[in-house]
């Protein structure tokens, strides 16, 4: 055995530690002849259940057994009053389901876990042109179904999730209705109740955990995943959203890289509020929870890694990947959550008539536009207009909107082109200027000169250096805002367009991607290109359009159509500049200059 050293205190007096005990010694034995002479003071009657529950949450709610909606009483339940644990169970026998219909979903729930098995959106598909069911069948029975509970106490979790809840109702109901669910057991009880209205994607959520007389922290939630995430590459979109007070948080799984630090969305992490609303986002549908108290709510976010089949229709059998999958929970601090949930499309018109408080703000901040989101919204309301009043096709809404894009930018367009024109056929003279101060080092005073030079030619020419590079810059920001705009759009999914069957998918025979190879190419091989390495050139022009190309192949088919439409316009206007006099005039000096060099 190893014997440590005694530690000692320079500013430790000797024998401080014996008059410590002293001390505390002689107020122990005072405290005790205190109590012994002077006649305890009268304890006040024990507070009832309500009156303890009071003392503990932050906020006055009601109690575990009075009616949802009634005011609590301030004054001490009454002695005879029962507590939870002398209560009888409260618990279903078998499993039973209820269906709730309205315009635009069917909801099928389960009396184990007074969950949801299947959320269907009646107006929306997924691959085999049925009904869209939001439930995801592969990750649901992994990482949990729609509105379990989720708490800290994981032993709870799966008690509360695994009961046989007692049903207010079986069967089909039709909207407008209410659903309510019931266990108890022990010293524990669980209720949740649902409301639906007939036309909207929202419906009202109340539920309640009681442990030992005292409201529990359990949160509804969306553990995570959709249906119409199919493959791996699906599941790359899902974030998770909150609006807090006008500021909008986007997390995905992982963001940043190497530079910055990468980070990731933290499994059963708590955020505190105030929440105007929390949801889980992928490329086209979202379910956002919406608190009755902003203030009050609470959000965990929810994280894991889960196995996704490549072939669904044997989802046991073959090789399988592993992907993230994002979830939500959010309930109240103080126990007892009241909430509406939105299980719907990201279609901006859907998104702007529901508002998540009376006053509070609707859902258009869960459509994310990007960073040029100015240009992108006004873009996509232009499109959905034409598509709705000119052409009733999305496809050629969107080569009609590239067409009157491409004529607007047409000016910058030729003013880049004639500047890269202007800049090959001066080449020859700033290639002399620059031979002539080569023998001069970077620092030596005489290389001024060479500046000065440079300039008096791009004044005599009327060349401006960046002229080539503006009107590029210029258009960049539409660029962007097509591409973000396209990639948010839900009457592309499933939109057909010629050979297309999903504007939103991949062209499955990748026509397009082939196309704007060509295009890419073609463009290049018809602009004049000067100071550059014959070998280098051809390399450039050939790796640049194979790098589009494959870049291209996993894209959306909308935004092919874009791209390779946009390259076939700027191959004409490139061909239609070649045709001037000025084009001409450039050609010439070029042939001229490759005929020196052989």
């Amino acid at each position: 055995m190893v014997l440590l050293a005694e530690y000692y205190n320079p500013q430790q007096e000797p024998g401080g530690e014996k008059r410590l005990l002293l001390v505390l010694f002689i107020s122990f034995i005072g405290i005790t002849l205190l109590n012994f002479f002077i006649k305890a003071p009268q304890q006040p009657p024990k507070p009832g259940p309500e009156q303890q529950q009071t003392q503990v949450q932050p906020s006055p709610s009601p109690s575990p057994s009075s009616t949802p909606g009634t005011a609590q009483s301030s004054l001490p339940a009454p002695k005879t009053k029962p507590s939870a644990a002398s209560l009888p169970s409260k618990q279903a026998s078998s499993e039973t389901e209820t269906v709730i219909e309205n315009d635009v979903y069917r909801i099928t729930f389960s009396n184990q876990g007074a969950l949801v098995k299947s959320w269907v959106l009646k107006k929306y598909k997924d691959d085999f042109g049925k009904p869209l069911d939001m439930v995801n069948r592969v990750t649901s029975p992994v990482v949990g179904y729609p509105l379990s509970f989720y708490t800290y106490d994981q032993g709870l979790q799966k008690k509360l999730n695994e009961a046989l809840y007692v049903a207010s109702a079986t069967g089909p109901l039709s909207a407008p209705a209410s659903l309510g669910y019931e266990y108890r057991d022990g010293d524990i009880s669980a209720r949740k109740v649902f409301k639906f209205d007939p036309t909207s994607y929202v419906i009202s959520v109340e539920t309640e955990v009681v442990q030992n007389d005292r409201r529990m922290p359990a949160y509804p939630a969306w553990p995570g995943g959709f249906g119409d995430q199919t493959v791996v590459s699906s599941y790359a979109a899902m974030r998770i959203d909150w609006d807090q007070n006008g500021n909008i948080t986007r997390q995905a799984p992982q963001s940043g890289w190497f530079l910055t630090g990468k980070k990731w969305v933290v499994g059963g992490l708590t955020v505190n509020g105030p929440f105007q609303w929390t949801a889980v986002v992928d490329s086209y549908f979202t379910t956002a929870f919406m608190p009755e108290s902003p203030k009050d709510a609470v959000a965990v976010t929810l994280h894991r890694s889960v196995e996704i089949p490549r072939n669904l229709d044997k989802p046991n059998e073959g090789e399988k990947d592993n992907t993230s999958v994002l979830g939500v929970a959010l309930g109240s601090a103080d126990g007892l959550t009241r909430e509406r949930l939105f299980v719907g499309p990201k279609a901006v018109d859907i998104l702007e008539s529901t508002r998540a408080q009376e006053s509070g703000p609707d859902l258009r901040s869960i459509m994310d536009f990007g960073f040029f989101g100015f240009i992108s919204r006004p873009l996509f309301l232009w499109l959905k207009w034409t598509h709705q009043h000119m052409i009733n096709n999305w496809g050629w809404a969107i080569a009609f909107l590239t067409l009157v894009i491409t004529i607007a930018l047409l000016p910058l367009r030729i003013s880049g082109m004639k500047s890269q024109l202007k800049m090959q056929r001066i080449q020859p003279q700033i290639k002399a200027i620059n031979e002539k101060y080569k023998r001069y080092g970077i620092t030596d005073p005489r290389r001024a000169g060479m500046q000065q030079e440079i300039s008096e030619i791009y004044k005599r020419e009327g060349v401006n250096p960046i002229g080539g590079c503006l009107p590029l810059l210029l258009q960049m920001p539409f660029l962007f805002a097509f591409y973000s705009m396209l990639g948010n759009a839900i009457e592309l999914r499933q939109a057909s367009w010629l050979w297309i069957h999903n504007l939103a998918a991949p062209d499955p025979v990748h026509i397009l991607p082939i196309a704007i190879a060509i295009t890419m190419f073609a463009t290049q091989k018809s602009t004049p290109q000067a100071g550059m390495d014959p070998t280098q050139q051809k390399m450039f022009a050939l790796m640049t359009p194979l790098m589009m190309g494959m870049f291209s192949w996993s894209l959306a088919a909308g935004l092919g159509i874009y791209w390779g439409l946009s390259n076939i316009l700027g191959y004409i206007q490139q061909l239609a500049i070649n045709r001037t006099e000025f084009g001409k005039q450039v050609q010439k000096t070029l042939d001229k200059r490759a005929k020196r060099k052989k």
